[in-house]
């Protein structure tokens, strides 16, 4: 079981209720500038030194689970990073080898990047979508409620219905995995990191 929480502009003493509340002991950091221009509180430094008062582990992983990438190889013709690419590279792979590792040493993890809502961000698509493809559970923390990967699967095919390719008398071959595949595909679209727009 692994969780992820997103930032947003939370207080840092609510932050640290949520995380209290759902018995986590270890920050994973997975947003490829741990800075923040509207909630400073969660710059990589002061963000460290809060979770060590609470007694609770800092790891910063960014730069093996982030969304930023700037390699020609690993983007859409677009210009968008394409996680299916980034899903298959060695760092990505040793980063997940690192969670993996942490949670059979008996870590309570969360994931962290700065969406308050997971469905946007490369936490729940690049990440928890991988994660939960190799059989690990994944649970998304509100402040009112969690939401498990299977409930925003739901919410991904619903989203993209009307662009999801639906089984007929020609085409019985469609399941709902095919689905959720290209669903996936299509909100990587959506949410991914542009270097275009990066460049202007």
């Amino acid at each position: 079981m692994i969780r992820t929480i997103g930032h947003s502009t939370y207080d840092v003493e609510y932050f640290m209720e949520l995380l209290r509340k759902n018995s986590i002991d270890t920050i994973v950091d997975v947003r490829s500038v741990p800075y923040s221009k509207y909630a400073s509180q969660y710059n990589r430094e002061a963000l460290k030194q809060c979770l060590k008062y609470e007694n609770i582990r800092y790891i910063y992983m960014g730069d093996m689970l982030g969304a930023r990438y700037k390699d020609p190889k690993l983007l859409f013709d677009s210009g968008k990073v394409d996680f299916k690419k980034v899903q298959k590279t060695k760092l990505f792979l040793d980063g997940i080898a690192r969670l993996l590792d942490g949670i059979t040493k008996g870590y309570s993890i969360s994931l962290m990047c700065s969406e308050r809502e997971a469905f946007d961000c490369h936490r729940f698509v690049l990440i928890s979508g991988f994660l939960a493809k190799i059989g690990l559970d994944v649970e998304h923390i509100y402040p009112d409620k969690m939401v498990s990967q299977a409930q925003m699967e739901q919410q991904l095919l619903i989203k993209y219905d009307k662009k999801l390719p639906k089984a007929d008398l020609f085409c019985h071959n469609i399941t709902q995995t095919t689905q959720l595949q290209l669903a996936y595909e299509l909100r990587n679209q959506d949410i991914a990191y542009d270097i275009t727009k990066s460049q202007t």
